[in-house]
């Protein structure tokens, strides 16, 4: 209800496993806030 979490992610493509994980948790009201830490992204080019 109050939670705070925070998602950690090895990998930040596109932002959809992080955003899909987000909405659940706030719509099931499992957090109030979540952040995400990720570790490394991926570069276009």
């Amino acid at each position: 209800r109050d939670q705070h979490v925070l998602l950690v992610d090895d990998v930040y493509t596109t932002g959809a496993t992080v955003n899909e994980c987000t909405k659940v948790l706030l719509r099931e009201g499992k957090a109030a806030r979540v952040d995400v830490l990720c570790v490394a992204r991926a570069v276009k080019g």
